[in-house]
């Protein structure tokens, strides 16, 4: 099955407190890494059963 990357992005930026939240974003191979406004805004539960995330770390 086809991964949908468009959703997938859609659910981590609104789980990580949106778009408006998100200081910066930069990738390396295996990992997004936001740097955040407001760090409490995020919800760290939500982001971690979004199918596709395979894990979070602070």
């Amino acid at each position: 099955m086809a991964q949908d990357f468009k959703k997938l992005a859609r659910n981590v930026v609104a789980g990580v407190g949106g778009a408006e939240n998100v200081t910066n974003l930069t990738h390396c191979m295996t990992r997004l890494r936001f740097i955040l406004k407001d760090e409490s805004k995020a919800d760290d539960a939500k982001v971690k059963n979004i199918p596709g995330v395979m894990g979070l770390v602070k």
